[in-house]
């Protein structure tokens, strides 16, 4: 099957009966790739019903969780680039759990693990997390052009799927 396609199912189930969406860019805006999460909730900036609640993070997404909380969301959907060792550009949905027994994706004060089992202890809404495996996370501005691309894809994907 077409890895986007999967990817497409996945998101669908997961978004299935959703009420309120809460989608938070989490990445550093000088760490290349490591933007991509950030760089998709722009990409849906005005292209999503207001049901859907857009939270650019940047690098500290344990700010925002008085803002998630009063929006009452019955989904949470954060997106990061993370070193998984997938190729460039993959992007895929996990679970809490299985990102909980993955040591070392990501680079934030706060573990993404940690910020979601307190999402969800305050709000009792489903939390996923979109992934996207970089290919640079220097120092530099600007995405790489596969990252790019995957952040146009997701982008796409997203703004039809979305409630």
């Amino acid at each position: 099957m077409d890895e986007g396609k999967e990817l497409e199912g996945a998101l669908r189930e997961w978004l299935a009966g959703a009420g309120t969406v809460v989608v938070a860019g989490i990445g550093n805006p000088i760490r290349r790739d490591d933007h991509a999460g950030v760089r998709v909730v722009e990409g849906l900036r005005g292209a999503v019903s207001p049901r859907v609640h857009l939270i650019e993070c940047e690098t500290v997404p344990e700010s925002f969780v008085d803002e998630i909380v009063d929006v009452s969301p019955t989904h949470v959907l954060l997106i990061d680039a993370a070193l998984l060792g997938l190729p460039p550009g993959t992007v895929d949905l996990y679970d809490v759990e299985e990102v909980a027994a993955t040591a070392g994706i990501a680079t934030h004060a706060l573990p993404l693990r940690v910020l979601c089992e307190y999402v969800t202890l305050l709000t009792g809404a489903r939390i996923a997390l979109l992934l996207i495996e970089p290919e640079d996370t220097g120092f530099g501005e600007g995405m790489t052009p596969g990252l790019e691309a995957a952040t146009r894809r997701t982008v796409g994907m997203l703004t039809a799927l979305l409630p």
